[in-house]
């Protein structure tokens, strides 16, 4: 990844070599996780290839770790121009975009093969997704796969629902949160940053995370156990302002959908196999939770009825949504 690091009022990375400072076009990426998470290292990825193939036409800045905007403030940040790119989350966007809630049904999307027929380009749902985005006024240029959500455990090694009763537990969404309160917890939002700090303080109990961000921020220091649950997808954005996009040149724009769409593949593959990579980091580090079965079909029995209300009085998109996920369990 060719990166350099520069001095300023917060840290940048300039993507492509010192020239990329003369080129035509200098663009802004903010991400909320660290210079090393996979989506900086995705999004950097992303960013050398359109800069290799626009022939240094244009270049890129990247502010990572919350240095430029936080998570929860992402898709405000590119509505406004602070910054060109933002990689925000579907469980964020969902507070503009509620049928991107969609992700966040328990068990929903958890096979390969649900994710090929829902978050392909071509496939109803996320062709209806992206059309409500540009309704917005934003773009998601590609879509960045994050994966299966996990639950961090500070103290206690939980594998069934009713083990939950009480306890506080870090959420980043509405349906995220009818997850947790579904199984008789209560749910702390609180932003990625914020969640080591969160458990260290003991502010909550534990908190839903995705696997790449156990290890990318360290939770293992501040969490004793991680409980498999992977019980809804996430997937991640690089967002850009409509106007913005469309002040590209066809020629450039179709470098972007290019190199994003054959990332995408790349990424969806990386996500099943970083699963694994995370858990033989944490040996000696953090006991993993495996769920048994039974346990798991415990979790889904459990929270169940937050299908149905997802469509209980439903926007028209996030009813179209839901009738295709339907169609692929």
């Amino acid at each position: 990844m060719k990166t350099h690091v520069t001095l300023g009022a917060a840290l940048v990375l300039a993507v492509g070599s010192t020239a990329a400072w003369a080129q035509e076009r200098t663009l802004r990426i903010a991400t909320s996780v660290p210079q090393d998470h996979y989506l900086t290292v995705s999004i950097a990825e992303f960013a050398d290839q359109v800069t290799e193939r626009t022939g240094g036409d244009i270049a890129f800045e990247i502010y990572p770790a919350q240095s430029l905007v936080t998570d929860q403030q992402m898709d405000q940040a590119v509505a406004s121009g602070i910054v060109d790119i933002g990689v925000g989350s579907a469980s964020i966007l969902a507070g503009t975009i509620p049928a991107l809630n969609i992700f966040a049904v328990p068990f929903y999307f958890d096979t390969r093969e649900k994710l090929d027929n829902s978050v392909s380009v071509g496939t109803p749902i996320r062709d209806t997704l992206d059309a409500e985005i540009r309704n917005v006024g934003l773009n998601a240029v590609f879509w960045i796969p994050y994966g299966a959500i996990a639950m961090v455990m500070r103290d206690d090694p939980v594998r069934t629902p009713d083990q939950m009763q009480g306890k506080k537990i870090r959420s980043f969404g509405a349906t995220v949160s009818e997850f947790i309160e579904s199984v008789g917890a209560a749910p702390v939002v609180t932003s990625g940053g914020e969640q080591f700090l969160a458990l260290q303080r003991g502010l909550v109990d534990g908190g839903l995370t995705g696997w790449s961000s156990i290890t990318g921020r360290r939770l293992y220091d501040v969490a004793q156990y991680v409980v498999t649950t992977d019980h809804m997808y996430e997937t991640h954005f690089a967002l850009m302002k409509q106007s913005t996009w469309e002040s590209l040149s066809p020629e450039h724009q179709e470098v972007f959908r290019e190199v994003g769409q054959d990332l995408e593949g790349k990424l969806l593959d990386e996500v099943f196999a970083v699963v694994d990579e995370v858990k033989a980091e944490l040996d000696g580090k953090m006991e993993v939770v495996e769920l048994t079965p039974e346990e798991k079909a415990a979790w889904k029995e459990a929270t169940a009825p937050i299908a149905r209300q997802f469509v209980e009085g439903a926007d028209p998109v996030s009813v179209t949504v839901f009738e295709e996920a339907e169609k692929i369990q």
